[in-house]
C-alpha cells in the first residue's frame, strides 16, 4: 500500500511539475507559437519584393505606379489643343472616325452603327 500511495504522490509531482512549466511558458508568452515567431523571422530575413512595372513589363527599373510612361500619358490627356490654327475656322472632322483632317463625306471606313 505504501508503493502504491508513492506512485501517486510521485505522478501528481510530476503533473505539477507540467503544469507549473506551461503557466511559466504561458506567463512569458510562449505560448506555443513558436512556429509564428520563426515564420516571423524567417521573412524578416527575405529580401524586400522586387520592383516591377505592369506598363513596362520589366523588373528592377520602377514600380508601375511610378512609370514614366503613365505619367506621360496623363500629360498628354490633361495638355491643351496643340492646334495652332485660326479659332474661328472650321476644321475638317469625320464623324464615322471621331477625327480632324477630312470630312465625313470624303471618309474611306465603313459607318458602323
Amino acid at each position: 500500500q505504501i508503493d502504491f500511495l508513492n506512485s501517486v504522490i510521485v505522478d501528481l509531482q510530476r503533473k505539477n511539475d507540467e503544469l507549473i512549466r506551461r503557466i511559466d511558458q504561458l506567463e512569458s508568452g510562449v505560448n506555443g507559437e513558436d512556429l509564428f515567431d520563426e515564420e516571423e523571422e524567417r521573412l524578416r530575413q527575405l529580401p524586400p519584393p522586387r520592383l516591377f512595372c505592369d506598363i513596362c513589363d520589366v523588373f528592377d527599373e520602377h514600380d508601375t505606379d511610378d512609370c514614366p510612361k503613365q505619367a506621360t500619358e496623363y500629360e498628354e490627356y490633361t495638355s491643351h489643343s496643340q492646334h495652332h490654327g485660326d479659332r474661328h475656322e472650321e476644321r475638317a472632322f469625320c464623324d464615322n472616325c471621331e477625327v480632324f483632317g477630312h470630312w465625313t463625306e470624303d471618309c474611306n471606313e465603313d459607318e458602323e452603327y
